[in-house]
């Protein structure tokens, strides 16, 4: 009786082929296993860079106009104070006992620290070295709303962190930074501060370049 199979492997008179099967064989050997990271809802998946104990420094003209805004009545370590407290909630260096005593007097006038913080943070988590909270994000919002305060105060910021390729600006904000500097020197002088807070971090990405 026959079964529609012929010897040469027909069925229903279609030849198949005896080797299929041995090739299929191990075949999901030859897929590789990738785990699929984990996905909060709601949450958008930020990249992180890789973490080394390398300092930015500080060039000569900074240094200079760093020590020059000290001597006027401690412009210089006042606007650095803010700066290390958003790099100390980001756990990339840790505050002195005077700058933290400095920073709850700053915040006690009006939460001035607190303010002076929010775009630094901003700056940062533009980086993508840090979340903000939400009301960091409430108050920046509010700020630039205030004739775009924020956003100012928040360019010289991602100038001083492209200077040491952690970030990339945006156009708009070179074009806002070099018209900042063109009023007498207003970005660069806001910058210096943060130059010399990112030197004295412990604990910035390892760069090679900008980014």
């Amino acid at each position: 009786m026959s079964n529609g199979i012929g010897e040469a492997g027909e069925v229903g008179g279609l030849a198949a082929d005896p080797s299929v099967g041995t090739d299929m064989e191990g075949a999901a050997t030859l897929v590789p296993q990738v785990a699929a990271a984990p996905v909060v809802a709601g949450v958008e998946a930020v990249e992180m860079m890789p973490i080394s104990g390398t300092r930015p420094r500080m060039t000569g003209a900074e240094h200079f106009w760093y020590i020059l805004m000290c001597i006027a009545f401690g412009a210089g370590y006042l606007h650095k104070v803010p700066m290390k407290k958003a790099l100390s909630d980001a756990g990339l260096g840790e505050m002195t006992g005077a700058e933290g005593a400095w920073y709850v007097v700053m915040c006690v006038f009006f939460g001035a620290g607190y303010f002076a913080k929010v775009p630094v943070k901003k700056a940062l988590r533009d980086a993508g070295l840090v979340d903000t909270t939400a009301a960091e994000g409430f108050w920046y919002v509010l700020m630039c709303i205030a004739f775009g305060a924020g956003y100012f105060a928040k360019v010289p910021l991602k100038k001083a962190l492209s200077d040491d390729g952690l970030v990339r600006t945006t156009d708009a904000e070179s074009f806002w930074y070099i018209l900042m500097c063109i009023a007498f020197g207003a970005g660069y002088f806001a910058k210096v501060p943060m130059k010399k807070a990112l030197s004295e971090a412990t604990a910035l990405p390892a760069v090679s370049g900008t980014r």
